[in-house]
């Protein structure tokens, strides 16, 4: 990996990247189609899902309700908390598989995800969320005079103003740069009849391979799409307060968790269910949960959003045979 990349949370080979990666003995959930196709394949997946037939556990996000919560959560602020979440969740495609995943996930002897596919042109997809925005414009950033997206190297007119979009996924769906640059993602896909509207992957910022935490570079030119996110964040930002603020005290008992993300690399679902266990793990805070919430290949990488909690919120990592599924590693901040 870059020198941009963080391999761990201390040191790789640390005791703390040991308790870590021991937690992590399931199934991860990014969605891998066959080499040589594409979009067409995703949605044969979906019919033929085996973890969760006929999906009757999630919920289409422009069908969402407060019925859709549980008795006792049927509260007007965690149902538009839910929708902008949903605003900021997109759904993340990777087209090759870099030469320099591990074969395990480090410190066992669990396979790592894609390992067999390494080296390869094949789709694979998941989730993540955007988190924040930064403007760069000609000569601010050393090496890059115009806008680093594929339209733009191909263009004879490159723009001098374009935007990073920093969106956090797991690892497991974009490795390193070489997958980031091969990976796009696309916004507001809430139905089949949503407009393809992409921003692409540019570098990895930060990966906690032991963790599963990713941090994801991606980069526009498009204006209109930037002035969307940052009123999209700003709205999410201002319901993840409040809604904090009112749970906070009481998030000892109140285990909820809402999950959105895009099964089978599909349009945007919504699921709601309950933490069992939160592990700490590598010290100072450092927590992983396990939770009922549905999820699919597809979803690794989606927030999971606990209520009473502020903006640390865990990427979606896999799930257990018996029906549980556990989250990436991160620190559990008390905002």
């Amino acid at each position: 990996m870059g020198n941009s990349t963080t391999k761990c949370i201390d040191d790789h080979n640390s005791k703390a990247c040991k308790e870590i990666s021991a937690y992590f003995t399931g199934t991860h959930e990014v969605q891998e189609c066959l080499e040589g196709q594409g979009e067409a394949d995703l949605h044969t997946r979906m019919a033929n899902c085996k973890k969760n037939p006929g999906h009757k556990n999630f919920v289409p996000v422009n069908q969402l309700s407060l019925k859709h919560f549980p008795s006792g959560y049927h509260d007007n602020d965690v149902y538009d908390l839910t929708k902008a979440m949903a605003d900021i969740t997109v759904r993340i495609a990777v087209k090759l598989t870099s030469p320099d995943r591990p074969e395990f996930v480090p410190g066992t002897k669990d396979p790592y995800p894609c390992y067999n596919t390494r080296g390869q042109n094949s789709l694979r997809t998941g989730t993540g969320r955007v988190v924040g925005v930064d403007k760069y414009t000609e000569g601010m950033l050393w090496g890059y005079r115009t806008c680093p997206c594929p339209e733009c190297d191909h263009s004879d007119t490159p723009s001098k103003v374009w935007w990073k979009v920093r969106v956090v996924t797991a690892t497991h769906v974009v490795f390193d740069d070489s997958e980031a640059r091969q990976s796009s993602c696309r916004l507001w896909f809430d139905d089949d009849q949503s407009p393809v509207v992409n921003i692409y992957g540019w570098k990895v910022n930060v990966s906690h391979t032991e963790g599963d935490v990713c941090w994801l570079d991606c980069v526009t030119h498009d204006v209109d799409v930037v002035g969307k996110l940052e009123e999209m964040m700003g709205r999410f930002d201002g319901l993840c307060g409040k809604v904090r603020d009112k749970y906070k005290r009481r998030r000892g008992v109140v285990k909820l968790i809402i999950i959105v993300s895009h099964p089978h690399g599909c349009s945007k679902q919504v699921s709601v269910g309950h933490w069992v266990d939160r592990q700490e793990v590598g010290g100072y805070r450092w927590t992983r949960y396990t939770y009922t919430t549905c999820t699919c290949p597809g979803s690794s990488g989606a927030m999971v959003y606990r209520l009473g909690w502020g903006w640390s919120q865990h990427p979606h990592s896999g799930g257990y045979s018996g029906g549980l599924n556990y989250s990436g590693v991160l620190l559990d901040l008390d905002l």
